[in-house]
């Protein structure tokens, strides 16, 4: 196959993928968004709870970044605080896990019964709730056709003679293959398909076990940077909530990478080749992180607190043009300097009709 012929093939599968995570996420929202807030008001009642609830969150919403947006909302009202926010987001992250391992087995052989079932819910539903349950059904069955078409589209990349060198020469440098994994998540905006997308390389032999945690290490960093870039402008609690969960997510990447790469550990303990041996240490990773850090909440809260500091006021929030008259109106205009004579009280020197001082 031509190379171009094939890149374009590749990026119509991603956009597929994408695209149908993204219908999930709609088709959820919109038929339950009164639920998911009644479920994370309820959420504030504790670390563990919390925890509880961003993982079956998101699950339902196949994202982690949209579980971060919510709470981003409810932060910003007070209805969630710092610490709570943060337990939320790390049960998100192993919630986003569990949608990796569930969509990485083979699921084929249901893909027509969600399109038939999807399809006659959306076109003849009687009401929105059904309608949106059958866009979700579509979506899931999108997903895995997209997984297909991504392994069908890389399939001729396994006998191409460049292959090996850029393998390579990334199980070598595993600081480069694990920002090219954030880069790339960051970019799609979905760690789900980022990771998913791995494991489809690591099925056809493309990317093996040692490459594949570089790249895995590195969407999670990624997917830290997605909530990150998407809460700069909000208030400071979500912003707070985001660099929370980026503080224990990219450190703890960090902290494996090197140490897998320094004391080369056996992972064939973790799957039978490659893909399953990527996706089950992604669900360990941040099984891991709740079990280590959600004690750590509050401390790594008050760290937040300290760093992030609010950009503006609540009225110049609401007021963008508050700023600039206030600045404008403290400001120092600065002016030609010119010497004025004091004043004949102050002074016992006689003064001239000019003004100036005379002896």
């Amino acid at each position: 196959m031509n190379f171009y012929l094939l890149l374009l093939h590749l990026a119509g599968s991603v956009t597929l993928l994408l695209w149908a995570v993204r219908m999930v996420r709609t088709g959820i929202e919109r038929s339950q968004e009164p639920a998911l807030r009644r479920v994370l008001r309820e959420s504030k009642s504790g670390r563990l709870r919390a925890a509880g609830i961003g993982a079956g969150i998101a699950v339902l919403l196949q994202s982690s970044t949209a579980v971060a947006m919510l709470a981003a909302g409810f932060a910003g009202s007070g209805v969630l605080t710092v610490q709570t926010g943060i337990a939320l987001m790390l049960g998100a992250d192993f919630g986003s896990a569990l949608v990796v391992q569930i969509l990485s087995f083979d699921l084929s052989l249901l893909v027509p019964v969600l399109l038939l079932a999807g399809g006659l819910m959306f076109f003849k539903g009687p009401t929105r709730d059904t309608r949106q349950a059958g866009r979700v059904l579509i979506g899931i069955s999108l997903i895995l056709i997209s997984l297909q078409m991504i392994g069908q589209a890389t399939e001729p990349l396994r006998d191409s003679a460049m292959l090996p060198t850029v393998v390579g020469y990334l199980r070598g440098d595993f600081i480069t293959a694990f920002l090219i994994g954030a880069a790339f998540t960051w970019l799609v905006h979905s760690s789900v398909a980022s990771i998913l997308l791995i494991a489809t390389f690591a099925a056809q032999g493309l990317v093996p076990a040692e490459l594949g945690v570089s790249l895995l290490l590195g969407a999670n960093l990624g997917g830290g940077l997605i909530a990150v870039g998407l809460t700069r402008a909000s208030f400071v609690e979500a912003r707070r909530i985001a660099w929370g969960n980026l503080t224990f997510r990219g450190t703890a990447a960090l902290v494996v990478l090197f140490t897998f790469h320094l004391l080369d550990p056996a992972i064939g303990w973790l799957g039978a080749d490659a893909a399953r041996q990527i996706v089950n240490l992604h669900l360990l990773f941040n099984g891991a992180l709740i079990i280590f850090c959600l004690p750590l909440t509050g401390p790594v809260t008050r760290l937040v607190e300290r760093l992030v500091k609010p950009k503006q006021t609540l009225e110049q929030q609401l007021n963008p043009l508050a700023a600039s008259a206030s600045a404008l109106d403290t400001a120092v205009i600065a002016r030609p300097w010119r010497w004025r004579a004091p004043r004949a009280s102050c002074c016992a020197w006689p003064r001239s009709s000019n003004g100036c001082l005379s002896r």
